[in-house]
């Protein structure tokens, strides 16, 4: 039996992140197990992979588009294999130490698979057991499959085998779920060459974004060949030698060579005995967690996407910040009201805080800015036309509650939103400060001064500033 003052269930972003930091900064005995490669889901299976194959992606979109520009390119062809050997190399540069850097710190790294058998009691899949003051579920998530008929038990592809399966681009591929993950496997393959069909149950795309971008995301997606269909039930799903078939309510059926099923996650908690151990979970499926990420069982917390939250690696970076700063005696309650998100398909989609529909609910009385992106200058000239800045803001006291851009390099704009709503800055600040010209953060710009401008509430498109020297809306400089 080994002792340990903390154990950490799960080596991703979050778990070693926990593991590292306590290792780093305390005399604490620290323990960490995972089952698969360290890193998890994000570094192996997720984050990184598909945007390495999303720029390759890219790059060829760029190509095909180049005489657009006066450069010709003659033809333009996908090495798949070459593709996937630079995934692996990434891959490899990011985490190909392994538990080289935790041993360092003089941490024990179990590659097996560890269960939660009693409040301080771990076992191994081998037997051994584990015993330890404070334990760490950072177990992230397993995909979750949708009540389709004729769905389970068949070899549909989650991000897993999207990524890793195919040793060659497929002829087609039907996608069910158009959130983030759905939309980037949705462009990359489509720019590979897949003829892609992409099914989501609720009434448009990017359910968990703001109608804005959705809107501003469908043309451009649609312009490349690939099929959006929103509102859609499926009653049932069937696999022969030809492929996958997808009945469609009301609609023409759904035929591929290829299925991925991207239908959200939830938190991976399969084998642990919670209830011996004291860990409640709510009806969904998720712990109940207190302000500092601890469970219910007063010596385990959650972090990561093993809460069932958040499900992105910055907030897991986030969280294991608060859990240690609790297993080290200076707790402090989490705050989420400031977090970007990023789909990264080509325009990007990114946000923060709250959507225009969520400020009403939560009890708003709202004002937007609504900025198209072909408005901008810099879009002209890089050949531009998809996009939208929209911020929403509280038209009682002007604070911003929420930012939206549609955009190439929308994940770095997104984040002078993100300073001025974690500063509690008036948009009228940044309306005032002066941007790069030309450069699509005037976008940006135009949008906080439209939110500064007296007029009704509501949701409402204010005019955006003409092009040219008319950077603001004020009079011309030129005097023309």
């Amino acid at each position: 039996m080994q002792r340990f003052d903390v154990f950490v269930i799960g080596g991703g972003g979050t778990g070693s992140e926990v593991a590292y930091r306590l290792g780093r900064g305390s005399d604490l005995r620290v323990g960490m197990a995972e089952r698969d490669r360290l890193g998890g889901e994000c570094n192996n299976y997720g984050c990184v992979p598909t945007k390495v194959m999303l720029r390759s992606a890219k790059i060829a979109a760029l190509a095909r588009d180049a005489e657009r520009f006066g450069v010709q390119i003659p033809t333009v062809e996908i090495d798949f294999g070459a593709v996937m050997d630079r995934v692996r190399a990434v891959i490899d540069a990011s985490s190909g130490e392994e538990a080289g850097p935790f041993e360092d710190l003089g941490i024990t790294v179990v590659k097996d698979d560890a269960r939660l058998v009693g409040p301080h009691e771990i076992e191994m899949a081998d037997g051994t057991r584990i015993v330890a003051d404070r334990i760490v579920l950072a177990t992230g998530t397993t995909p979750q499959t949708p009540p389709i008929p004729g769905l389970e038990g068949t070899p549909f592809w989650t991000n897993r085998e999207a990524i890793w399966s195919p040793t060659s681009v497929p002829t087609s591929l039907a996608i069910i779920g158009a959130g983030a993950v759905g939309i980037e496997f949705a462009q990359l393959y489509a720019r590979f060459g897949t003829r892609v069909t992409v099914l989501e149950a609720t009434p448009r795309i990017l359910p968990n974004e703001d109608e804005a971008s959705a809107v501003a995301l469908g043309p451009a997606l649609e312009e490349e060949g690939i099929e959006l269909r929103a509102g859609v039930t499926i009653p049932r799903a069937s696999r022969d030698g030809q492929g996958w078939r997808l009945e469609v309510e009301d609609g023409e059926p759904v035929r591929a060579d290829e299925l991925l099923v991207a239908a959200g996650r939830v938190p991976d908690l399969e084998g642990h005995d919670l209830a011996a151990v004291g860990v409640t979970l709510d009806d969904e499926g998720k712990p109940v967690l207190g302000e500092t990420l601890r469970t219910t069982s007063p010596d385990i917390w959650a972090a990561g996407d093993a809460t069932g939250e958040l499900l992105f690696t910055h907030v897991g970076t986030y969280e294991a910040g608060l859990v240690v700063d609790d297993i080290l005696g200076r707790p402090r309650a989490r705050d989420y009201r400031v977090v970007p998100r990023v789909t990264f398909c080509d325009p990007e989609v990114a946000s923060v805080g709250l959507t225009e529909a969520q400020a009403r609910e939560a009890g708003h009385e709202v004002r937007t800015s609504v900025v198209p992106i072909a408005e901008n200058e810099r879009a002209t000239i890089d050949g531009a036309r998809f996009g939208v800045v929209k911020l929403v803001a509280d038209a009682t006291d002007g604070e911003l509650l929420g930012g939206h851009i549609v955009a190439d390099g929308a994940g770095a704009m997104i984040h002078e939103v993100v300073a001025m709503m974690a500063g509690h800055v008036a948009a009228r600040t940044i309306g005032d400060a002066i941007h790069a010209y030309p450069t699509l953060s005037e976008s940006v710009k135009a949008a906080a001064e439209q939110l500064g401008m007296s007029g009704k509430t509501g949701s409402s498109e204010y005019p955006t500033p003409p092009r040219g020297y008319h950077r603001t809306g004020d009079a011309d400089p030129l005097g023309t």
